[in-house]
């Protein structure tokens, strides 16, 4: 009987192929892809990651879509003088249009104290935009009287929620707070707020750190470039190449004008705007000088 065909004596020989193999592993891989591959080649870093790009991102591909939808629409009239980037908002827009979100109350204070408590948002806004101590009814044009101490909702296709607070000055309706949150993830990609004025030192804006936690309750800070655009049009700004995403931020004056019985109310407030939007470097405004 050989070798081969006795049972210890192939017990032998694989053992010692085992040692041999532990004993020279580089020299034992290296065979296997010579085997495999044909060839062996030396790699410069084998640690290096991927460039991530937004298609990486759900929320950044949720929203790519949800603008190209847009790109088809016209934008309701209260939004066209918005500063920025034009974003698709959903259709439904007005009180009158929107649902009562009596559960929602609890998502936007959630949604305002995160933003809050990370430095996104400085505690003023959230105390104006929160205010929910109020008996106000409004009645609107369908004869329908709406309580003012409970959020509306509307949610658009692609299953972007926008809540809303309204409130009354002087007998007129004006929106105290607008909040788009994607469903799914629950990160929130539009504020809007709105402030009393009071004299011409505005409130604060978000700074560079505060954007920069906007984006990571966004999930994107894995992004790895998040920088302030140079020569921007944006006061304050970050902007991602590689998700070609830019987060922006905005405190103005405004004047809000409605009307009470067909008497014209004007009202002097301020505004914090706050978006994170897909934009490639192209479409990135910059000053002209």
């Amino acid at each position: 009987m050989s070798l081969w065909q006795h049972p210890k004596g192939m017990t032998a020989l694989c053992a010692a192929a085992v040692l041999a193999c532990a004993a020279a592993p580089a020299m034992f891989l290296t065979v296997v892809d010579a085997a495999e591959l044909g060839r062996t080649e030396a790699v410069a870093d084998a640690y290096v990651a991927p460039v991530p790009s937004g298609d990486d991102y759900y929320i950044l591909r949720q929203l790519a879509a949800q603008r190209q939808q847009a790109s088809s629409q016209p934008l309701p009239e209260e939004e066209t003088t918005w500063p920025g980037l034009k974003m698709y908002i959903g259709a439904q827009n007005s009180l009158e249009s929107m649902l009562p979100g009596y559960d929602y109350q609890e998502t936007a204070n959630a949604a305002l104290t995160q933003l809050t408590d990370s430095g996104t948002i400085d505690s003023q806004w959230m105390a104006w935009a929160l205010d929910w101590n109020t008996q106000d009814y409004y009645s609107g044009y369908n004869g329908q009287d709406y309580a003012l101490d409970t959020p509306y909702y509307a949610t658009d296709s692609l299953g972007f929620v926008t809540l809303k607070r309204f409130a009354l000055e002087q007998g007129a309706l004006y929106t105290a707070f607008s909040l788009t949150i994607d469903s799914r993830t629950g990160a929130v990609t539009q504020l809007w707020i709105s402030a009393p004025r009071q004299g011409d030192d505005p409130p604060p804006v978000p700074d560079e750190a505060g954007l920069r936690a906007f984006a990571v309750q966004a999930g994107l800070e894995a992004l790895g470039d998040w920088t302030v655009p140079e020569n921007s049009a944006y006061p304050h700004a970050l902007y991602s190449r590689n998700g070609q995403a830019l987060i922006s931020a905005t405190v103005s004056p405004y004047e809000y004008t409605g009307w009470v019985n067909n008497t014209m109310i004007t009202q002097e407030r301020w505004f914090l705007s706050l978006s994170l939007q897909p934009c490639s470097p192209e479409e990135l405004p910059i000053l002209v000088s």
